[in-house]
């Protein structure tokens, strides 16, 4: 019997390094996909052309402000995302996030002139005041690359919090502040949040955190008014610590803007909420201050919309009110809401805006919407539209397309606070523990990954729902409040099936494959008896099991936890059931003395490191 569980080790181990053979050298090519997916927009200086980066069609359209019409469509990298250009109008500066480079682009010639290697994932970009310094924001290797524009190459990187997401830089160019989408923090913490790294340009050294008074996470877009006093940053506000029994007053999510004071020590942060009393402003993405400083503009995606905030009396509203009201304006619905003038909600003539900029010519505002394959031109001051203007042909939505619309859009939900998106963004997972009814009360699981969902019934840290499927019918049922028809669910589960594990850029040489340290960790992989319970392709057996993970919030019966896939691991801390596991060195280590858990407690400290750079190549 013993010789048979070595042979069937050490035939799920032969399949374990033919499957990494064909992960690491054989992906299938991309397809190319027919919709563009407008997703960032710049202005060029003397406002006569906006570019915008096309983030399904790996490719950048130039479009002439004048005729508001596209002249080009330039390819660059994959999945392109942030998008910046030069001082002088002769460089657009494009993030390749899936390629971890950035285009170096002439706009003129309509073609790459360089591509510059940084971090893993670069999303958001930002240039120095004199150009000649170029930031990305990158979110997989949780760093900030800095980049000599003039030698077009990476000279530094600037280690963060996790997965940095946007960034900007304020006027005399000191000061660099970094938005984390995600907390490091595991999710047991009841205080857990994201916080904007505040980095000092000349040293190149994190120099201080700036945080909301409530929970922050999945921050976007954030930029610094024309004088420097002040940056305002957008964001999620989780209530993860409430049973999620309702929707009405913001119960499970709210959507915020944090105002931090950059001049004045003795001014407070102040987190205001975008949404009102009944109705949310789901999912708030860029943000961009009209030219002559007194507009705040920011999209919603969640609801298609705009928020337009008026900043003189924002901060005459923040002034006014008494500190005791005013440290509570982030729970507060009605703090924008109150007085009128403050904010309001305008249509930005397309669906699922992300991007926006401000014409630095006529201040004309230009916002990149996502599933309209459309950027839309409006006046500043009325906000009326000026031109939709088109850079992909009309398409109808595929049966795909349509749940990715349903995924990310909060019209569907009661009274438009959410959307599937807020909790897994980019069908991952925010990396807190909600506490669902769909298994008790009180006993709060984290959130899971959905890509491979469809691969690896059943759902849910206690199998509680039997496929993907049902579970999809369940959160829109339970979550939004909502009751869409069976072609709708049906939409939503054939775009989760099309979202495909996104291939691991950690310890791999350039051809692909892993480097020393891997290929030790997949050997320990085997000697530890990982393989058994985590065999390939999907790297999970599709069982239960009772590994010494019970928490203090768990049930007494609720000992077995479904055995997740390790597909991802690199980008889906915290770990375990209940995200107690801030590191997969702690899964290893502090979580697994006992050895329930894959017989980890005889492993050197380098086998242990070696593993967990296995592990972060799935």
């Amino acid at each position: 019997m013993r010789r048979m569980r070595v042979i069937a080790r050490s035939f799920t181990f032969f399949l374990l390094c033919a499957a990494l053979g064909r992960m690491a050298n054989s992906a299938p090519p991309r397809p190319q996909p027919a919709y563009k997916s407008p997703v960032g927009v710049a202005c060029s200086p003397d406002g006569k052309f906006v570019y915008v980066t096309n983030q399904t069609a790996d490719s950048l359209s130039v479009i002439d402000a004048g005729s508001k019409t596209v002249t080009k469509e330039i390819p660059v990298g994959q999945y392109p995302t942030g998008v910046v250009v030069s001082p002088d109008g002769k460089t657009v500066f494009v993030a390749d996030t899936r390629g971890h480079s950035i285009s170096f682009v002439d706009p003129a010639a309509g073609k790459v002139t360089a591509t510059v290697k940084c971090g893993y994932e670069p999303t958001g970009l930002c240039l120095s005041p004199d150009g000649k310094t170029l930031y990305s924001a990158n979110f997989i290797s949780n760093d900030v690359s800095v980049i000599d524009v003039a030698q077009r190459k990476e000279v530094g990187r600037i280690k963060v919090v996790r997965a940095p997401s946007f960034l900007a830089i304020t006027p005399d160019g000191k000061t660099l502040l970094v938005n984390n989408f995600f907390s490091d923090q595991p999710a047991t913490n009841p205080k857990l949040t994201a916080v904007v790294s505040v980095i000092d340009t000349a040293s190149r050294k994190v120099v201080g955190e700036k945080r909301s008074p409530g929970t922050m996470l999945m921050g976007r877009g954030i930029t610094i008014s024309a004088d420097g006093k002040y940056a305002y940053t957008v964001h999620h506000r989780p209530n993860f610590n409430i049973t999620p029994s309702q929707l009405q007053q913001g119960w499970i999510q709210t959507n915020a803007l944090t105002i931090i004071p950059l001049q004045d020590p003795n001014e407070k942060i102040v987190t205001v909420l975008l949404d009102n009393v009944s109705s949310g402003a789901a999912n708030p993405y860029g943000v961009a201050i009209s030219k002559d400083g007194n507009t705040l503009f920011i999209t919603n995606r969640g609801i298609h919309k705009l928020s337009v905030i008026d900043l003189p009396r924002l901060h005459e509203l923040i002034k006014d009110t008494k500190p005791e009201r005013l440290a509570y304006a982030h729970v507060n619905l009605g703090f924008l809401w109150g007085r009128d003038g403050v904010i309001k909600r305008v249509d930005c003539g397309g669906l699922g805006p992300k991007g926006i900029a401000v014409s630095p010519s006529d201040g004309t505002v230009y916002v990149a919407n996502y599933f309209s394959d459309t950027v839309t031109a409006l006046d500043p001051k009325t906000c009326k539209i000026k031109a939709k203007i088109r850079v992909g042909p009309p398409l109808e939505m595929t049966v795909e397309r349509k749940g990715e619309f349903l995924f990310n859009s909060a019209t569907y939900c009661f009274q438009q606070w959410l959307s599937c998106t807020s909790c897994h963004p980019g069908v991952r997972a925010d990396g807190v523990n909600w506490d669902l009814l769909n298994d008790g009360m009180t006993n709060p699981k984290n959130a899971k990954s959905l890509v491979g969902a469809w691969q690896t019934p059943p759902v849910m840290a206690l199998g509680v729902r039997a496929s993907m499927e049902v579970a999809v019918e369940k959160g829109f049922k339970f979550i939004q409040f909502a009751q869409p028809t069976k072609k709708e669910m049906d939409a939503v589960a054939a775009y989760l099936r099309s979202v495909k594990f996104i291939p691991s850029p950690w310890h791999r040489k350039p051809d692909g494959s892993l480097d020393e340290a891997a290929k030790r960790g997949q050997k320990v992989f085997g000697k530890a008896g990982c393989n058994v319970c985590h065999p390939p392709p999907l790297f999970t057996n599709l069982q239960m099991f009772d590994v010494g993970t019970h928490g203090k919030r768990d049930f007494k019966e609720h000992r077995e936890f479904d055995t997740p896939t390790l597909r991802e691991m690199y980008r889906t801390a915290p770990y375990l059931h209940d995200g107690r596991a801030a590191t997969l060195k702690e899964v290893l280590t502090k979580f697994n003395k006992d050895d329930q858990h894959g017989t980890t407690s005889t492993l050197s400290k380098q086998e242990i490191d070696d593993l967990v750079a296995f592990l972060m190549t799935l």
